[in-house]
């Protein structure tokens, strides 16, 4: 892990053991260092356990040698309390916390010694779960995202270190993650209850926290969302496209960590659903946090940014915009301090600043591979003399009669977005545009869903009356996914405001009729918002006033195909 590696502009500059690695940003270097030598002035002055855990986590990931004595006397902590038969927590309400940063420290530092340590921290926090998926304080209290954030990574952290981790046990937190969110993409601290910052509605905390959580969950289910190749220049994206990280070497993915186990849970499932809470962070976009617990948002955002492939925001990398955010809250001791602390804020705020997450995903992706700059989100971009996976895809399904498919086979969805992940220029996605409208008739949404993620990715204009069909779509989950499209192609980030929860805040629990007004009347609005931006753009030659017409139709009228229960996912 500390060997010499060096990597592109813009990325962690990792040095030899011992040595201060560099961020590469000179401003956020010297608030690294102001920050470390807080740390390391207020931790001799003696902390809690969890606390000193945390802080020697930060101070290793800065690059602060494993010998160090306040690391060996934070390891001797972690490693104390998972010596025996059964975990021993540092205090029954940081439970989870603490056997998080406990696993997090022990399985960087090194994992070969400290394996029967992890497995006993991985067995106590698969028993203490909920049979929701969640963790929480106690048995009985209701879920919550941020304890089962620090669940989810000790497991992970005890699984790269080789320790037996259930599959189910994993499975069971994505469920939790994928039920429990809100209807605007969002997450809320104890869903289902109005406990807590936000009382039940969606906070920036929660949301990077579960999105951040259900990314990992992703990786040890499925691996990692597909790498590609690197590109000559750097391509800003709009809105609701994710860059994909490419390699140097080989393009590479992580794999899956339990081999021949299949999650019931799709991989584009679970990437719909991160992608919808970075929406729900940009439409809520706030660079400095203002809240109480103000640096576990920063926290939190390294994490899912890493694992879910985060781009730019409004054309600048998220690293920076949210970096030169959380530099104005630190203050001239060096500490940032937060709700919990000071310590705890400013070990929060380095594991930011060093990139904590990618720095574990560097050693995952192959030994002596480089992870270069963000690029086209199309893929490689070297030539292919083989048919695309996505040609081979649409050409099997060419003769497929889509009237005697049955509704619930939703595996179609997950190949086209593998498909047209791997397809290496734009141009070449254009080009398969009349096979892939094909698939809109397909009876399944996430199916459906796919395809209009894909043909939004085309950012041809041309396809803006097919965007505006799945507007009209019986399912809300096609509906946003429309609309995403038509932002991208419009490049309009946050389109024309509309939020992208159609049943605004309602639930299953709700009534249908109710649920089926708040849908019908956010697609009339929203048709009838992007029909006019339309209708105003496109070539004066393309104008014939029927289509003017048919959208006046519709704004005045309820779908009739709407589907009640749309909210219900395609798939446990």
């Amino acid at each position: 892990m500390f060997g010499l590696l060096c990597t592109v502009a813009g990325q962690m500059v990792q040095a030899a053991e011992g040595e201060r690695r560099s961020t590469t940003v000179p401003r956020f270097d010297a608030a690294v260092e102001k920050g470390l030598a807080y740390l390391r002035q207020e931790r001799t002055a003696g902390t809690h356990g969890g606390e000193q855990v945390l802080a020697a986590y930060a101070m290793y990931k800065c690059g602060v040698a494993k010998t160090d004595g306040l690391i060996q006397k934070a390891l001797a902590e972690a490693a104390g309390r998972s010596a025996g038969p059964r975990y021993q927590p540092v205090g029954s309400y940081d439970h989870i916390y603490g056997a998080g940063v406990d696993a997090m420290l022990m399985a960087d530092i090194d994992k070969e010694k400290y394996v029967p340590n992890l497995q006993v921290i991985a067995n106590y926090v698969q028993s203490v779960q909920r049979s929701n998926g969640s963790w929480s304080d106690t048995p009985t209290t209701a879920g919550d995202i941020s304890m089962s954030q620090y669940a989810v990574l000790a497991l992970w952290a005890c699984q790269r270190a080789g320790c037996v981790i259930s599959p189910e046990c994993v499975e069971r937190a994505a469920d939790f993650l994928m039920r429990s969110g809100n209807g605007d993409g969002g997450w809320a601290y104890r869903p289902g209850t109005n406990e807590g910052p936000g009382m039940g509605n969606s906070t920036h905390n929660m949301t990077m926290a579960g999105s951040g959580s259900l990314g990992v969950c992703r990786i040890m289910l499925h691996g990692s969302r597909p790498k590609g190749a690197a590109t000559e220049a750097k391509k800003e994206l709009a809105f609701g496209a994710l860059e994909k990280v490419e390699e140097e070497v080989e393009p590479g993915q992580i794999a899956a960590a339990f081999a021949g186990y299949s999650s019931s849970i799709g991989f584009g499932q679970m990437d719909a659903r991160v992608d919808r809470a970075f929406a729900w962070n940009m439409n809520n976009f706030q660079p400095v946090s203002r809240v109480e617990h103000n640096m576990y948002f920063y926290y939190c955002i390294e994490r899912a940014a890493a694992v879910g492939e985060l781009g730019k925001i409004n054309g600048q990398d998220w690293y920076l915009v949210y970096g030169d955010g959380l530099l104005t809250l630190q203050q001239q001791d060096g500490s940032f301090p937060t709700h919990s602390g000071p310590i705890t804020g400013t070990s929060l705020a380095l594991l930011y600043y060093m990139r904590s997450t990618d720095q574990i995903l560097k050693t995952l992706y192959g030994k002596g591979q480089q992870r270069a700059d963000k690029g086209n989100p199309f893929g490689d971009k070297k030539k292919q003399k083989e048919p695309t996976e996505l040609d081979l895809l649409l050409a099997s399904m060419e003769n497929i009669d889509f009237s005697k498919l049955d509704e619930t086979d939703s595996s179609i969805a997950d190949d086209v977005v593998l498909s047209v992940q791997s397809i290496d220029d734009p141009a070449k996605l254009v080009g398969e545009v009349d096979r892939l409208k094909k698939l809109i008739r397909h009876p399944n949404a996430q199916v459906r869903r796919s395809v209009y993620w894909a043909l939004g990715r085309t950012g041809s204009f041309a396809l803006v009356p097919q965007m505006l069909e799945g507007l009209k779509d019986g399912n809300v989950d096609v509906n946003i996914e429309a609309e995403m499209a038509l932002r991208f192609i419009a490049r309009r980030p946050t389109g024309f405001g509309m939020s992208l929860d159609p049943l605004g805040g309602l639930t299953a629990t709700d009534p249908a009729e109710q649920r089926l007004k708040n849908a019908n009347d956010w697609r009339t609005k929203s048709y009838k918002l992007w029909s006019d931006w339309y209708f105003q753009s496109r070539p004066y030659e393309e104008r014939d006033g029927l289509d003017e017409l048919q959208a006046a139709t519709f704004a005045g009228s309820k779908s009739a195909d709407s589907d009640a229960e749309s909210r219900k996912p395609v798939r446990k």
